[in-house]
């Protein structure tokens, strides 16, 4: 999404760039230009700590920081709608993908009951969101709801196909439901890049434990 406060700028830069002011002028724009960026990025600082907590596998430390970040926002009812126009024009869904990261850390603590009420509170705020979607599935499989895992599984790939943990995932629990030929045809598309499924499967199963009963 574009927003009207970016195509605005770009007009205006362009308008500067015909009628060539002092430089001071330009120097002021480009501050104006940019600061509102710089400062949209420390207030999201939190968020991009929880990310690269979860990479290192400190699912406490990652905690901290999205409910740290999430307890900011609610306190901002304006946050959502301002932020298209502090991040250059993008729009990403941070409550969503936040409250879907508290969920993955949930999962790595062993809790995926909790993890699934989480999971599907960013569903229920954006259905589309694809994570929360393959969070959903792990969740579901952790707790015995193998048919349930398996339709969001579905859902998540049919969102986005290229979305590796969901074929995976998906193919793992056609297997488990004792469909092989559909478990192969799922996984066909990692064979023809050269991949091997098998040790794809073997990962997956060992971050989550979500491999054949």
């Amino acid at each position: 999404m574009v927003a009207p406060a970016l195509i605005a700028t770009l007009g205006l830069l362009l308008v500067l760039l015909l009628f060539r002011p002092p430089g001071w002028v330009m120097l002021l724009f480009l501050v104006a230009l940019f600061l509102p960026g710089r400062w949209w990025h420390w207030k999201t600082r939190r968020f991009r700590r929880g990310l690269r907590q979860l990479k290192r596998g400190d699912a406490g430390e990652a905690r901290s920081e999205f409910e740290a970040f999430l307890f900011q926002v609610a306190r901002e009812p304006n946050f959502r709608r301002v932020q298209p126009y502090f991040n250059l024009g993008r729009s990403y869904p941070y409550v969503v993908a936040g409250r879907s990261n508290l969920g993955v850390c949930d999962l790595l603590h062993g809790k995926p009951e909790a993890a699934l009420e989480r999971f599907r509170a960013a569903l229920a705020e954006d259905p589309t969101w694809v994570p929360a979607r393959y969070g959903e599935a792990v969740a579901l499989k952790l707790t015995g709801q193998v048919e349930a895992a398996e339709q969001s599984a579905r859902h998540a790939l049919e969102l986005r196909p290229s979305y590796l943990a969901a074929r995976l995932l998906l193919g793992s629990l056609l297997r488990e439901s004792g469909r092989p030929a559909e478990a192969d045809e799922v996984l066909a598309p990692l064979v023809e890049e050269g991949r091997d499924p098998e040790a794809l499967l073997q990962a997956l199963d060992d971050r989550w434990g979500v491999g054949e009963m």
